[in-house]
């Protein structure tokens, strides 16, 4: 359990910061890269900006990475 939790918040920490390295990049070229959570249908459009994903997968992969390191540290 430790360890997959460990590598799931490495992993995700990774995913996190590529898209956060994604986000500046393409802001850096003049673009706007933004994921679409509303309905294009219904003409809702709720854009959200890569690198906010970014970071909020390397915020959860810290909180799981600081997890497998409390469970690490629990008497068993």
């Amino acid at each position: 359990m430790r360890r997959a939790l460990f590598w799931l918040g490495v992993l995700l920490c990774a995913v996190g910061i590529a898209g956060i390295g994604a986000g500046v990049v393409l802001s850096h070229l003049g673009l706007s890269a933004s994921y679409n959570l509303g309905d294009p249908a219904k003409f809702q459009f709720v854009l959200v900006p890569f690198w906010l994903i970014g970071l909020v997968l390397a915020v959860l992969g810290a909180i799981c990475v600081l997890a497998a390191r409390l469970l690490r540290k629990a008497p068993t």
